[in-house]
């Protein structure tokens, strides 16, 4: 459902990747296929129930480390602060192509064979994971846009995912730890620390996930609910002009100017639509960036940044491979 009509170009396809198998690393290409509701085509992570289909990173984050071609395992690579993305938000590239922006991926030990402690120091700059809601081409030089909040978010948090996932669930069902981990986007090894935090959650989420052993009789849930969304929105989308960079100063200084406070500029904003003859102002005010991304622009504003957690520890011994899982 179409939630937000902000949108912004952002830049560009520096390089587009993918990687056919683990022990391999991404193969750069003139242009990969992405398939809707499944990945891009070739990739070892299409997968049609998986929230990490395709990778984003920043050329920035490359620079700021001082890391090697490759460091970050990428599937795209943008001239655009990735870090500032948020989940729930769609990228549109080329003439076709829209992702949706699932959550930030996890800074993990495959980092440090790149560079010393990258994985402690790369914070939200390690990538963005995301879904394809519609296929197409993606080339190196398509342009990105970005539209805010127009599908439903994922927590960086794997156990609000699985909150969230356990409690979309139909009544009757069950689903398996390794189905679980799967839709989640956490690894298998995962399934050995579920019951522990299940249980934690209480009965309402325990009961709904079982062992592969598991006799019980109820049907098996496989979770391609959570991706089945509507994506008739995006024609309509793909059409809105991308917002007017010359805008942003004008009305920033005007805000700074004014001294505004955020909850002044939102009054603004509604006073301007409930007035006859004024949405222009309204549309214009709207279409601000620095309204809705760099709040830190505006005056009296006490927002915090985006910071985003580090990856959960866990307690239990994970798989030899985890960290290559996760890569």
């Amino acid at each position: 459902m179409l939630t937000a009509s902000y949108n912004q170009d952002i830049g560009t396809v520096r390089d587009v990747k993918i990687r056919r198998l683990r022990s391999v690393e991404p193969q750069s290409l003139p242009q990969v296929n992405a398939i809707s509701g499944i990945g891009l085509e070739g990739d070892m992570h299409a997968d049609p129930l998986s929230p990490r289909q395709v990778l984003l990173a920043s050329t920035s984050a490359y620079e700021s480390f001082d890391l090697n071609p490759n460091s970050l395992r990428e599937n795209l690579l943008l001239d655009a602060d990735v870090s500032r993305l948020k989940s729930g938000g769609v990228l549109c590239i080329g003439s076709s192509v829209a992702l949706w922006l699932m959550f930030q991926c996890e800074a993990c030990g495959h980092l440090n064979v790149q560079k010393a402690d990258l994985s402690k120091v790369i914070g939200n700059q390690r990538g963005m994971l995301s879904r394809v809601l519609r296929g197409g081409e993606i080339r190196p030089g398509d342009r990105v846009r970005y539209f805010e909040l127009l599908m439903p978010s994922w927590s960086l948090d794997w156990r609000d995912r699985i909150r969230m996932i356990l409690s979309s669930m139909p009544s009757g069902q069950v689903v398996e730890y390794k189905q679980l981990a799967r839709i989640a986007g956490v690894p298998s090894g995962y399934c050995r620390v579920f019951p522990r935090v299940l249980k934690e959650m209480g009965t309402g989420y325990s009961s709904k996930a079982v062992s592969v052993r598991s006799q019980s009789t109820r049907p098996r849930w496989l979770g391609s609910e959570l991706f089945n969304v509507s994506t008739n929105f995006i024609d309509g989308v793909s059409e809105i002009r991308s917002t007017p960079h010359h805008v942003t100063p004008h009305l920033e200084n005007k805000m700074q100017k004014e001294d505004n406070t955020y909850a002044q500029v939102k009054h603004q904003m509604t006073k301007s639509l409930s007035d006859s003859g004024r949405t222009e102002d309204a549309l214009n005010f709207g279409a601000v960036n620095v309204l809705l991304t760099k709040g830190r622009s505006l005056k009296n504003d006490t927002a915090q940044n985006f910071n985003p957690k580090p990856y959960p520890e866990v307690s239990d011994a994970l798989p030899s491979d985890y960290d290559s899982w996760l890569s």
